[in-house]
């Protein structure tokens, strides 16, 4: 058969073109098998290190066994040795240090505790112990008194042989008492040392005995120092009247008023 003026013709094979004759057809990359196999690696090492660094610190080379103590005088070394040793063996790495915390910090004389780990297996605990700035008489017991007015410990004669001012009196008084007293430091030297008592009266106020007047001087707090400064420039003129008084009352606004059979009646 003759060939037509058209030009030669293409058929197909099969009825249907071959992929790769289709306009924008692009053929799909595989994957290369490295990459996953890479991720697997990695992750087996990071899964091998931390089973490995968990055994390390695990290990019986953080358990705590050395406590050091510190900065304590009247807080006794063994009492708070007594009260971390349910910790002791326990791995240090991964302790939480408010358990140990909370148990030195209830002991009596403690008012602040440090802790710091000593790796790999100390622990050093540095005590704040609280001031004792009087003795608060209870009946036939003494206590130590604190400068917020809280009972410490029960008074122990052989941890201290200063002298301290004796304070009685309600508990619901102390605060207020041991504020007097750190009022009182204000005073000169010579009269603060002079001090023996301060005792906290039914009727409001604060009776104070001290070796300079040698008799009860009756007190508020809010102006104790300025009442107190005025009755020792007056003491001169008082002791040259003779007045003789049993107690000193300094609770008024604008006057000084002397208790007692040979003062009674009189007042400055």
């Amino acid at each position: 058969m003759p060939e037509s003026s058209r030009g030669p013709r293409f058929v197909a094979v099969g009825g249907r073109r071959q992929p790769f004759l289709r306009r924008g057809a692009v053929a799909p990359r595989r994957k290369k098998p490295g990459r996953a196999i890479r991720i697997s690696l990695v992750a087996l090492v990071l899964a091998v290190a931390a089973v490995g660094l968990a055994r390390f610190f695990g290990g019986s080379l953080f358990s705590l066994q050395r406590i050091q103590v510190s900065g304590n005088s009247r807080a006794r070394t063994e009492e708070i040795l007594r009260a971390v040793e349910p910790w002791r063996g326990t791995n240090l790495v991964a302790l939480d240090l408010s358990g140990i915390a909370h148990a030195v910090g209830v002991q009596p004389w403690v008012e602040r505790v440090t802790l710091s780990k000593r790796l790999p297996d100390g622990l050093a605990i540095r005590v704040t112990e609280r001031k004792a700035v009087a003795l608060f008489r209870e009946g036939s017991r003494l206590w130590w008194l604190s400068r917020e007015g809280r009972t410490i410990a029960l008074y122990d004669p052989r941890a201290d042989s200063a002298e301290y001012v004796l304070v009685s009196g309600d508990r619901r008084a102390l605060p207020e008492a041991a504020g007097l007293l750190e009022d009182l430091r204000s005073m000169p030297a010579d009269y603060f040392s002079a001090l023996s008592e301060i005792s906290a009266l039914p009727d409001g106020g604060f009776g104070i005995m001290d070796s300079v007047f040698r008799r009860p001087v009756r007190v508020l707090r809010r102006d104790a120092p300025a009442k107190i400064r005025a009755l020792l420039e007056a003491r001169g003129f008082i002791e040259s009247r003779g007045w003789e008084a049993r107690a000193i009352d300094l609770r008024f606004s604008d006057r000084i008023v002397l208790v007692g059979a040979y003062g009674a009646g009189n007042s400055l």
